[in-house]
């Protein structure tokens, strides 16, 4: 047991390693473009593989609360993420909103019991985490209410605050874990620096909008 925990611990800590480099890829290419998508499908497979393997080793190996509300908001994150590209022309399904009301139940349900458990790591950082990941799921869920707003490019913004706060939440993790002197800076200040970017890229997509909308008026008026 011990020496499939060893290696499980290897695959997590290689993919992660690899997670946060592709990462970057996503961040530094032309925006919605062949070799941004490429590397931001590189970067979700990646990812994958790091979550089943923390998944793996909080469940059966190792249990450590932190690290377990980090991978319910990474896995969240990730997943919701991508659907907000995929699903942009029709709008969240069935499939999303059932999605969505689990991990709320799920983080619900962490949250009443983690007076219960012990803490290793901050129980700022803990109740954070628990309130971005609750926040996130009532804000999905509420989506099927305004839909066609949604549509029409709230998903954009959407895609991007996932993508971005999946990717910092990896690096949370990572930190906050080698790092561990350094506590509760090295768990909370990633996803700062990751909110920051996330905004900058929303404000830049948002003037990319408006300045291909005001383009077009002119060719409409002719």
């Amino acid at each position: 047991m011990q020496t499939l925990h060893q290696l499980n611990i290897l695959v997590h800590v290689v993919f992660g390693t690899l997670a946060l480099l592709a990462g970057l890829g996503p961040m530094l290419t032309a925006k919605g473009g062949p070799l941004h998508v490429r590397l931001g499908n590189w970067f979700l497979g990646l990812a994958v593989v790091v979550l089943v393997s923390a998944v793996l080793g909080l469940a059966v190996f190792n249990f450590r609360p932190f690290l377990t509300v980090i991978v319910m908001l990474s896995v969240y994150q990730a997943y919701s993420g991508s659907r907000a590209m995929r699903t942009r022309a029709t709008g969240p399904t069935g499939r999303d909103g059932l999605f969505s009301a689990v991990f709320l139940l799920g983080g619900l349900a962490f949250l009443v019991l983690l007076p219960r458990i012990r803490l290793g790591w901050s129980p700022v950082v803990m109740y954070s985490t628990l309130g971005v990941l609750l926040a996130m799921t009532v804000y999905d869920l509420s989506r099927f209410a305004w839909l066609n707003s949604w549509r029409r490019g709230a998903w954009l913004y959407e895609h991007i605050w996932k993508m971005m706060s999946t990717y910092a939440a990896l690096l949370s993790a990572f930190t906050g874990t080698v790092l561990a002197g350094y506590q509760p800076y090295s768990q909370f200040l990633p996803s700062v620096l990751g909110s920051v970017v996330a905004l900058g890229f929303m404000a830049a997509a948002y003037r990319r909008r408006h300045r291909r909308a005001g383009a077009a008026l002119p060719l409409a008026r002719a």
